[in-house]
């Protein structure tokens, strides 16, 4: 039962039952240049399990990984730094000190996402490159109550660009065998969404929600690997790809730099 408690927020690959999700994240890990990496000062801001942070920090001069629970990963290396704090709050990282950040999954958990986006451009250095991902409203399948808010590709724009003068929004999207998971899924919660007659879903305060949506979750999961095709769960990287943003693009994937 504790397992299925847990939040779905963060992923790994403990169990295949994750593998679209997990993937996915790893995807954008796996898609930053290694010009950005290799020699750089790189930050993490709010880097979950962790798992990006053992593939990307391999070549980096520095990595300081940065979240309000300390990942279960060993950190025992000579350029990984941990630092816990709750995010947007970073007075305590001086100006320009980083030559990368990298943000992926994290600005729909923030309230004050103009303030998270000031301190990111605060902290890069000049010239520096910030990866931020998040979740495309318009793919959204059911409201996360873990999630503040979630954009659409023009919104993620716009708020970009109240900060950064350079800024580039592409759209992650998945192969056939992605959209069929994608598609087997939305009919899953369709059904279970049937069941809501109050749609309490979307009018219940997100506190009371996010047990029961970690357990529908899992417990969907769990339905879905039984159910899809084989080739549906054995999604991995390889099987999403980044283009020009649309309604039908599952993440934004955006890079900003600063003058």
């Amino acid at each position: 039962m504790i397992n299925l408690i847990r939040t779905a927020e963060r992923t790994s690959d403990a169990t295949s039952i994750n593998n679209y999700i997990f993937y996915r994240h790893l995807f954008a890990y796996n898609s930053i240049p290694s010009c950005y990496l290799t020699g750089k000062d790189v930050l993490e801001l709010g880097c979950g399990a962790g798992y990006g942070m053992k593939i990307l920090s391999e070549t980096t001069n520095t990595y300081v990984a940065v979240d309000k629970k300390k990942p279960a990963v060993n950190l025992e290396t000579s350029n990984i730094q941990y630092h816990q704090c709750r995010l947007p709050d970073l007075q305590t990282i001086p100006d320009e000190r980083f030559d990368t950040i990298i943000c992926f999954q994290v600005i729909e958990h923030i309230e004050e996402d103009d303030l998270l986006l000031a301190e990111i451009k605060r902290i890069l250095r000049p010239n520096g490159s910030a990866f931020i991902t998040t979740p495309n409203r318009s793919t959204t399948l059911v409201r996360n109550p873990f999630h503040i808010r979630e954009y659409t590709p023009g919104e993620f724009s716009r708020i970009l660009l109240r900060h950064f003068t350079h800024v580039e929004v592409m759209g992650v999207y998945g192969n056939e065998k992605v959209t069929a998971y994608y598609e087997a899924n939305k009919k899953s919660v369709a059904k279970i969404l049937s069941l809501d007659r109050w749609n309490l879903v979307n009018r219940a305060p997100a506190w009371l929600l996010r047990i029961p949506y970690s357990i529908m979750n899992n417990i969907n999961r769990i339905m879905l690997f039984l159910a899809v095709p084989g080739d549906s769960n054995n999604i991995t990287d390889a099987d999403f790809f980044v283009a020009r943003p649309g309604d039908d693009c599952l993440d934004l994937y955006t890079i900003v730099r600063k003058n």
